[in-house]
Order: C-alpha cells, then sequence, then structure tokens
C-alpha cells in the first residue's frame, strides 16, 4: 500500500477554525489533532504553537476569496445587481472573520500579529483596492456616475464591516437579515450612483424623471 495522504494545512485550519468557534479557545491541541487525524506534535511542526494555530485558523486570511472575483468584472449583468452580489459575498466574509478576531481577543492573542508576518501589500489592502478598480471600470463603461471612487469603495466597505461588529459588540443578529440589509444599502447607494439605461446620473434627474 501506499504512504497515506498527508492532512493539508488548509484542512488542519479549517477543523481548528470549526473546533474553536464550537467549543471555544480553550480546545487543546490534542484534540484538534484527533479530530483532523494528526499527532499534536504534527500541529505544533506546522504552526509554531498554539498561538500560531490559533491566528492561523482565527486571523486575517492571507488571501480575501472575492478579490479574484472583482478582479473580472464588472459583466455584462446590471451594476446594481452585481453590487448586491459582491455585497452580500463580503459580508458574509467580515461576518466570519469578526467572529474569529473576537475568539482571538478572548485568548489574549493579538491578530495584528498575523498581518505582521506579511510580506509586501496586505489582503486588506488589496481587497480595498480591487473593489476601487471595479467601480472606476464601471464608470468608464458609463454604467455608474461620476463619483469618487475611493469615498465610495470606503463607504461600501464600512458599512458592510460596521454591520459584522455590531453583532459582536451589540448582539445584532446579523445572519439573518444580512441578504436584506445588503440590498438596502445598495438602493440607498443607488440614489446617488445609480445610471439609467440612457446613460444619465438618476441624480440628475428632476422629481418628474426629467434631466435637470
Amino acid at each position: 500500500m501506499g504512504r497515506p495522504k498527508e492532512v493539508t494545512d488548509e484542512a488542519l485550519v479549517a477543523t481548528a477554525r470549526r473546533l474553536f468557534l464550537q467549543r471555544g479557545v480553550g480546545v487543546s491541541a490534542a484534540e484538534i489533532g484527533r479530530e483532523a487525524g494528526v499527532s499534536h506534535t504534527t500541529l505544533f511542526n506546522r504552526f509554531g504553537s498554539k498561538d500560531g494555530l490559533l491566528l492561523a485558523a482565527l486571523g486575517p486570511p492571507a488571501e480575501v476569496p472575492w478579490i479574484r472575483t472583482l478582479e473580472r468584472g464588472p459583466d455584462e449583468r446590471p451594476i446594481r445587481e452585481q453590487l448586491v452580489e459582491h455585497g452580500q459575498v463580503i459580508a458574509a466574509f467580515f461576518r466570519e472573520l469578526h467572529a474569529g478576531l473576537s475568539m482571538l481577543r478572548c485568548a489574549g492573542v493579538d491578530p495584528d500579529r498575523a498581518l505582521q508576518t506579511c510580506s509586501g501589500t496586505s489582503a486588506p489592502e488589496r481587497a480595498y483596492a480591487a473593489l476601487v478598480a471595479w467601480i472606476e471600470r464601471a464608470q468608464q463603461a458609463g454604467r455608474l456616475a461620476d463619483c469618487d471612487a475611493d469615498t465610495l469603495s470606503a463607504t461600501i466597505l464600512g458599512a458592510l464591516q460596521g454591520r459584522a461588529t455590531s453583532q459582536q459588540v451589540c448582539g445584532v443578529q446579523q445572519a439573518a437579515d444580512e441578504a436584506a440589509y445588503v440590498r438596502q444599502l445598495v438602493e440607498l447607494l443607488w440614489v446617488g450612483i445609480g445610471v439609467d439605461e440612457d446613460g444619465i446620473s438618476r441624480r440628475t434627474r428632476g422629481p418628474r424623471g426629467a434631466a435637470r
């Protein structure tokens, strides 16, 4: 028989994250190892320490999964529909991120340590730049009104991240109404950034729909 396939770091991190979120940061490396099918020694060899495993499982990710989707767009669908879709993915990302960061703080681990080990541009910086570039491409195609792309990006990300923070701090039940929140956010923004089929910004139209 061949040698059993080695358990990947990604699989170990996924198992550790699930157990930490389900049972708290007091879960031992031995318990995580048993669940993942490896020894606790393997965990320490891979991640250095219990803190290293906590950071890998609960800290900011090295890569933000929705960056590549933004980089490929916008596509031919209505821009408003795409904004809602991207917003829902980003909102879920922030919800999961803040859940992990809250657990790290409970364990007395500084989440910034995960970013300090990164070289070059951090994942959050790349994500912000990807959203700015997506908005600028939509504007260049005449599909979004002319506005400051940096300000719009900061507004969108700030609103979505703030919602995730409120769940942790204020106990807001976010998961149930997350999709509705994103749709309402886009609708509010659309008054200022939307473009009609004729390419005229919605905010330049009068109350009867005539261009000002």
